[in-house]
């Protein structure tokens, strides 16, 4: 009973090790992203800390191919501020995002966390999530669609987007 015992103590004490050092190893450098699936996406436009104007080009550089969910392929889901309730598909890897994306739905100027997460062609996701920090500016920041007034919900005086 004694030897049974001591394996047994010998064994979680293993255990405990293994799981320490499994949680130690999974951090990585700050904005640098989560998971541990090998499959990496980085943001390369707009960069950490800018300032940003609607449309904005996204510039991405992934690890895996990106494409439409139909494909197979993965994806990415940009948002803002962790309300990945509101996202836009992102399937390749330089895309513009206008004023129609339901990311952006609500967007008040200032300082926000322009989220993305990889994500598997059923939406599930990949293993990957990163963000970095951008600036909104307010009255348009100088957009050719912004007729220079306050955002009373309503719609753009310029149109849809149309000729960017």
């Amino acid at each position: 009973m004694a030897r049974l015992n001591k394996r047994l103590r010998i064994s979680a004490t293993l255990a405990a090790m293994l799981l320490v050092g499994a949680t130690g190893c999974g951090s990585d450098a700050a904005g640098a992203g989560s998971g541990g699936s090998g499959q990496k996406v980085t943001i390369k436009e707009p960069t950490d800390g800018s300032s940003i104007s609607i449309p904005f080009t996204l510039r991405l550089d992934s690890s895996v191919e990106l494409g439409p969910t139909e494909s197979g392929k993965h994806h990415v889901h940009l948002y803002f501020d962790g309300d990945d309730s509101k996202y836009e598909v992102i399937e390749s890897d330089n895309v513009k995002v206008t004023d129609a994306s339901p990311a952006l739905a609500g967007l008040k100027a200032g300082e926000h966390e322009l989220d993305i997460s990889l994500r598997n062609a059923d939406h599930s996701p990949a293993g990957f999530d990163t963000s970095i920090k951008v600036q909104t500016g307010g009255g348009g920041g100088g957009q050719p669609t912004d007729d220079g007034g306050t955002d009373d919900g309503g719609t753009d005086d310029g149109g849809t987007g149309g000729g960017y």
